[in-house]
């Protein structure tokens, strides 16, 4: 006849083990609950950073694209006026400096020569230096033509 609780030592132990068992079973079952839990709350954080993420930078990206592509088209607006405006004024001051370099060879020129330039509406005079030139008649190819003789010092 059986009472309900084991009498022999094997059923004893069997009967404890089976509790132990369900005691871990039912704890087991509870973390494994409570994981599933956290873990659906972890990944539903994570899609919504994600999804925040993605829609900021896409925000970003167009607001910076925008700025970008504003400031383009003002560069393409004034870029060909200034590089007209820089090849004009290269030009201009290469005309400028050229013009003055050449006066200044042609009078330091002239000067060394024995001849002053004197410019006038009429015309243009040379007037000659008599200690360093002379005006002479000479002859090339079988003419007779004026010159100005420079003499050496």
């Amino acid at each position: 006849m059986k009472t309900g609780k084991p009498t022999r030592l094997s059923e004893k132990l069997n009967a404890e083990l089976d509790e132990i068992r369900q005691e871990h079973v039912a704890s087991i079952s509870s973390q494994l609950k409570s994981f599933r839990i956290d873990l659906k709350n972890i990944v539903g954080t994570a899609q919504h950073t994600i999804a925040s993420d993605t829609r900021r930078f896409q925000t970003e990206t167009a607001r910076l694209f925008e700025t970008r592509l504003k400031s383009i088209r003002l560069w393409l607006m004034i870029s060909p006026w200034l590089i007209v405006a820089m090849l004009v004024t290269g030009i201009a001051s290469m005309m400028a400096a050229s013009f003055f370099w050449t006066v200044h060879l042609n009078r330091s020129e002239l000067t060394e020569l024995g001849l002053t330039r004197i410019e006038r509406p009429g015309g243009t005079w040379l007037i000659l230096d008599p200690s360093k030139t002379r005006l002479r008649t000479c002859t090339m190819g079988e003419r007779h033509v004026t010159c100005i003789r420079i003499e050496e010092n």
